[in-house]
């Protein structure tokens, strides 16, 4: 089996190990280009969203690359996201392209197993055991992989040479991918802190801080979201994902963190009670998490095109308005315009600096009063079924 699936953010490092470690040959998917995103563009539906039409150029080039097997994580959700491998087969098949889809929802996991244990020669307790070492080896490297690119955030805001931070990202990215060992593995998570630590920073103690929420692709992918972090990091400003590659394997792979999901849940209901898709109710509930936790401000990306985003978007800058914090929607998709989103991302850091230096900026720009909402989420004595 020569297997293939979707990029996104820094997730194929740890895939392409539990792949091979279960005894499938990877086909890594290429980086994402402006090519890429053209590719899928013109196969695509003019109206599905970008990340749509970004995976599919993706798939395209692997498939061409001799990739004999798709894999998805699917489902029938309220979003899109759940059809994408569905609908990206058809029009892959559309296109000529032969090839085998193996789509990870609950009620296939008898085929997954299937495919497993031909991977191993149809002997089930071999492939028991490969499956517990491929699953360990693949938490193990994506673990590792959010460790440095947590360092690398907290890092590049204060680093004098902020080039020499990003190299160190991607040395200590490929030494990830290609440690074979644990041990190897976990040295290298381990030093993260060390080796960002060594680099001259400016000495300043506390940078301006902005919570990145939004759509879950556009919030891992750089290349969509015009690299928010470490553009953002080099004008001074630490940018926290509400959701990382290592996140969105555990959230939406093996369906983690229920805890925080109601947690969510609760925060947002005064404004957002259902969850419609696209990490509506998450982006809700990240946004007054972030003003509970003192950020300075929030930064929503979704694609054009996806409805729960930008149906959400009135409400978030309610939510905004209410607990005073500052609020960027950025609506993305494949003609959007680097040089307008960087302009954007820099207008809104001046807006923070004053901010900060001037708090009646703050009330001037909030100018509207706390709403019922509001007021119920943060009454003291406020019961549960008022909160909701």
């Amino acid at each position: 089996m020569k297997a293939a699936f979707p990029y996104m953010g820094t997730a194929p490092i740890a895939l392409d190990a539990l792949l091979r470690t279960l005894g499938a040959q990877v086909v890594m998917p290429p980086k994402p280009t402006r090519a890429t995103v053209e590719l899928g563009a013109r196969l695509a539906p003019e109206m599905m969203c970008v990340p749509f039409k970004m995976t599919l150029g993706n798939m395209v080039r692997c498939l061409e690359a001799g990739a004999d097997t798709l894999i998805y994580v699917s489902g029938s959700w309220s979003c899109r996201f759940g059809y994408y491998g569905r609908l990206q087969a058809q029009i892959l098949r559309d296109q000529g392209f032969e090839f085998q889809m193996l789509e990870l929802r609950h009620n296939q996991v008898p085929a997954i197993v299937n495919r497993i244990r031909t991977l191993n020669r149809g002997r089930m307790s071999s492939a028991v055991l490969n499956g517990l070492r491929a699953l360990r080896k693949g938490w193990l490297k994506s673990t590792a992989v959010d460790e440095v690119e947590t360092r690398f955030r907290q890092t590049i805001p204060r680093a004098v040479d902020p080039g020499a931070c990003r190299q160190l990202l991607d040395a200590m990215l490929e030494e990830v991918r290609a440690a074979d060992d644990s041990s190897t593995i976990r040295r290298v998570g381990g030093s993260a802190r060390k080796r960002f630590a060594a680099l001259a920073t400016d000495g300043r103690t506390r940078a301006l801080r902005v919570k990145l929420v939004g759509e879950s692709y556009c919030v891992v992918e750089p290349f969509i979201n015009f690299d928010i972090i470490a553009r953002m990091g080099e004008m001074g400003v630490f940018v926290d994902p509400f959701l990382t590659a290592h996140r969105w394997l555990g959230f939406h792979g093996f369906r983690l963190g229920k805890d925080e999901v109601r947690r969510m849940r609760a925060l947002s209901a005064p404004y957002w009670r259902y969850c419609v898709g696209g990490e509506d109710q998450n982006s809700v509930g990240q946004l007054l998490l972030a003003a509970e936790d003192g950020f300075d401000g929030v930064i929503h990306v979704h694609p054009f095109g996806c409805m729960p985003g930008t149906v959400v978007q009135p409400t978030m800058a309610r939510a905004a308005r209410d607990t005073g914090i500052a609020y960027l929607p950025l609506s993305l998709d494949e003609h959007s315009s680097e040089t307008g989103v960087v302009t954007r991302l820099e207008a809104f850091v001046s807006l923070l600096e004053k901010r900060r230096r001037d708090p009646q900026t703050r009330d001037r720009t909030n100018h509207r009063g706390p709403s019922a909402a509001w007021a119920a989420v943060t009454k003291p004595n406020g019961t549960a079924d008022e909160r909701r």
